[in-house]
């Protein structure tokens, strides 16, 4: 048993569990923190890899030397039709480089990191800290984040996991020596209950496609033949397995408690993942840098009852917009082709590229008129 007292012990060193560590540093240099991983750094994981550059907000160094592909061409596609933007730069990253990088400036801080560390349980000890318990381990902390993706069991199994909405996705890495044209496409046209994408990298591309798990729909997803066709489009004729993955994703549902005790989730497990688009990566991080800031103020005063303003600070940041984007995303999946017209035009594509790249909000752009006008639409329409 590890017998040393940390300020804060992290579960998951992905995105949202760097980003708070080194926050936490940045804020505390004296805090005490251990950052715990059951991987094995770098380590591969499936995503599609898009980035807004907002995220530098929230971290106060330079992310150049993790960025793959700066991309500026982004074509949407619906009906058959294609709407292209060139106004917003986006971000292209392998996960295996971008979140060993994180991984590193958190180290550089002074926080610990125990790789190949399983976590079982956590355990409520005292009044003053929580008990960790991996395999072969133990660890104390006075708090405890849970970043541990949508994955995770632990939350979970303590009860406190938001109730999410599921969405399945496929994807699949093709390496290619090719000069392709490193757009970036999002594609409607080929599943009812979410998209396709084709990401662009340096070498290859990152091409996927998701939907919705519905009840009695789950195991007719049907994406690993839609995902065959897709990919076809871009000349990839057959699959390599090793670089075919599937996952699930949690998408933001609705407001939750997301402090127990001395306990805190954040990123995937917290419902950080845009229901609208499943863009992950950017609230993961703000996530980390909100439960940081707040963190840091409950060390400071040595006052355990401050972390349940964490809850509050998320939603106003975080839970507010993707609320309003999970209207979006509701009528979109259950009116899409009434609905796509509205959206397949310059004007609308602009509007969600300055979403996701920072420059605007959900609830900027989606206005109560406008889903007014969605609901009159689609009660108009067939379902």
């Amino acid at each position: 048993m590890n017998n040393s007292l940390y300020d804060v012990i992290i579960v998951g060193a992905g995105p949202s569990g760097t980003s708070c560590a080194y926050n936490i540093k940045r804020l505390k240099p004296d805090a005490k923190i251990l950052l715990i991983d059951k991987a094995t750094f770098p380590r591969y994981k499936p995503c599609g890899g898009g980035v807004s550059p907002e995220v530098a907000n929230y971290l106060d160094f330079p992310l150049e030397s993790a960025i793959n592909y700066k991309c500026n061409n982004v074509v949407m596609v619906a009906n058959g039709k294609e709407i292209e933007s060139n106004q917003h730069e986006l971000w292209m990253v392998r996960r295996e480089v971008f979140d060993n990088y994180l991984l590193e400036k958190a180290k550089s801080t002074g926080v610990e990191f125990i790789a190949n560390c399983e976590v079982k349980d956590i355990i409520n000890q005292n009044d003053d800290s929580t008990l960790v318990i991996a395999e072969n381990q133990q660890f104390s902390g006075k708090v405890i984040v849970l970043a541990e993706g949508g994955r995770g069991k632990l939350a979970k199994r303590l009860g406190i996991a938001p109730e999410n909405t599921i969405l399945a996705a496929m994807e699949y890495e093709h390496y290619s020596n090719e000069d392709l044209n490193g757009k970036l496409y999002i594609d409607f046209d080929y599943n009812d209950s979410g998209y396709a994408w084709n990401f662009p990298k340096a070498e290859g591309l990152s091409l996927g496609i998701g939907g919705l798990i519905k009840g009695k729909e789950k195991g007719k997803v049907t994406l690993p033949k839609k995902l065959s066709t897709y990919v076809a489009k871009f000349g990839v004729e057959q699959f390599d397995k090793a670089n075919l993955h599937g996952h699930p994703i949690e998408l933001y549902k609705k407001k939750h408690k997301l402090v127990s005790g001395r306990i805190v989730l954040i990123g995937e497990i917290a419902g950080c993942v845009d229901p609208l688009t499943a863009e992950g990566i950017r609230p993961a991080i703000k996530s980390g840098y909100l439960a940081a800031k707040r963190i840091s103020e409950v060390i400071s005063a040595n006052n355990i009852s401050l972390l349940k303003k964490y809850t509050q600070d998320f939603h106003l940041n975080i839970g507010k917009d993707l609320g309003r984007a999970k209207i979006m995303s509701f009528f979109l999946n259950r009116y899409m082709h009434q609905i796509l017209p509205m959206i397949t035009t310059e004007k609308a594509i602009n509007g969600f590229m300055d979403v996701f790249s920072g420059k605007s909000s959900y609830i900027e752009k989606i206005s109560f008129r406008r889903i007014v006008k969605l609901c009159l639409r689609s009660l108009r329409s067939p379902s």
